[in-house]
């Protein structure tokens, strides 16, 4: 048995006409899917104020970060001076000074101690390695801040140099302390134990006194430059320096 199949070509009002499989894809697409104006706008405005609150938080954790390495660097650089204060007049050396029979002043110990400024002799030198006794005076000059002298105490003479010195010899410690202030502790009574009750004193005059005082105190002031528009800031430190000459532990009083 044969199957005869024939083919017949359809016209195009027959393509067109409802045969469904011929009729063309609807897009799924359409109008009420995409994005208004008003819609990207409103995300825009999201997206800058979730930016900018990323970059407050950063740029704040970056200036709190860079402040406390400033702090960390202006407490270690005051730490310093005070240790070299404190080393230095722990170790100050009970060095007399014998004028010439020309002269009409007795024997006094190298030390004199003003509110302002510090001159006695150091079994520790300054710069370190040098031996033998120095010469030392602290005090804070104009705009330089904090500076020193030191000279050999054996090859100077003190009873002169100390009212002149030569402005090559100065030394600059820290330019940003902008004032330093001594107080000197004269002990009354048991001196020879160690005890007794005392007091604080802006001045100490050696030469008069005929001894050494047994503590100084020392505040030191540093004014830090501030950054952009942050202001400066003062710093102030406070130190009581016993004087090891005298051996004995003191129960040194506060007040005046």
């Amino acid at each position: 048995m044969w199957l005869v199949f024939t083919t017949r070509k359809k016209s195009s009002k027959e393509l067109c006409s409802g045969n469904p499989t011929l009729n063309p894809v609807r897009s799924t697409l359409s109008p009420e899917t995409g994005f208004t104006l008003l819609e990207l706008l409103c995300s825009l405005a999201i997206l800058s104020l979730v930016l900018t609150s990323i970059y407050g938080t950063l740029n704040m954790g970056v200036r709190a970060w860079d402040k406390g390495e400033r702090d960390i660097d202006k407490f270690q650089r005051m730490r310093v001076i005070m240790d070299v204060l404190s080393r230095e007049i722990k170790s100050t050396f009970p060095y007399v000074v014998t004028p010439t029979k020309l002269d009409t002043h007795k024997k006094f110990y190298a030390f004199e101690g003003k509110k302002d400024s510090i001159s006695f002799v150091s079994t520790v030198s300054l710069r370190g390695g040098k031996k033998g006794l120095s010469w030392l005076s602290f005090w804070v000059e104009g705009d330089k801040g904090l500076v020193a002298v030191e000279r050999d105490a054996l090859k100077a003479d003190i009873f002169k140099e100390r009212d002149f010195i030569d402005r090559d010899e100065i030394e600059v410690l820290d330019k940003h302390v902008s004032r330093i202030q001594f107080e000197y502790y004269e002990l009354k009574g048991r001196k020879e134990e160690g005890e007794g009750k005392g007091e604080w004193k802006e001045r100490f005059d050696a030469e008069k006194k005929g001894t050494l005082p047994h503590a100084v105190r020392i505040e030191l002031t540093s004014q830090e430059e501030g950054r952009g528009e942050e202001k400066g800031e003062e710093i102030v430190r406070e130190l009581v320096v016993p004087l090891m000459i005298h051996g004995k532990k003191l129960r040194v009083q506060r007040g005046l």
